[in-house]
């Protein structure tokens, strides 16, 4: 059952639901924004693959990001077109950077299950003390079993890494529109048209 003071929470309301004060375009970068959280959370991931820390560190570009949409951006008459840009350019970072992890998993990939060939091409694998080389090892297995193990890490990181990268593009574009609309919001508007306000000069 969902606690009273909860759902009257103005952090709540604004984080779950479109808030009425707020334009369109802010409503709708903070309902993505919720989804880049969730998936920036499981990038985070990315920290165990050995020596190749990029989707993590997108993984944390993007949780950053997409709190300072949901909590920092303000609502109603107080929002502000600077936070949106921040978190704009924060997410877009973090898409960057999860477009070259997963170029760096397929290539640590291939390169794991390449190694395993050349060793067994090289005779690393087998006894060169037996005769009848009965202790060879089966490499045909043994890259399976190293492509697998390796693929089992991952191929399911990479997966995660692209749906990342496709909702933080989303979110990076809903991010500098939603400025865009803040900005115009502010301006004073002829026929329909937002116009810079004028500059009054002090002497």
């Amino acid at each position: 059952k969902q606690s009273p003071f909860l759902a009257q929470s103005p952090a709540f309301i604004s984080m779950c639901s479109d808030d009425p004060n707020n334009l369109p375009e802010v409503n709708k970068v903070k309902g993505v924004a919720i989804a880049v959280l969730v998936f920036g959370v499981i990038s985070c991931l990315g920290f165990l693959v050995p020596g190749e820390w990029w989707g993590g560190l997108g993984g944390v570009l993007a949780v950053i990001g997409a709190s300072v949409l949901l909590c920092c951006t303000g609502s109603g008459a107080s929002a502000s077109a600077g936070s949106h840009i921040g978190a704009g350019v924060l997410i877009a970072s973090a898409a960057i950077v999860h477009a070259v992890a997963v170029i760096v998993y397929i290539v640590f990939w291939a390169n794991v299950v390449n190694a395993v060939n050349d060793n067994c091409d090289d005779g690393v694998y087998s006894n060169p003390d037996d005769p009848n080389n009965q202790d060879e090892v089966d490499c045909d297995a043994l890259s399976g079993v190293a492509s697998a193990f390796i693929g089992v890490l991952i191929w399911p990181i990479i997966v995660i890494d692209i749906a990342t990268f496709c909702v933080e593009l989303i979110c990076a574009i809903f991010s500098f529109q939603a400025a865009q609309a803040v900005r115009a919001q502010a301006l004073p508007t002829t026929a329909g048209v937002p116009v810079a306000k004028p500059v009054v000069s002090r002497c």
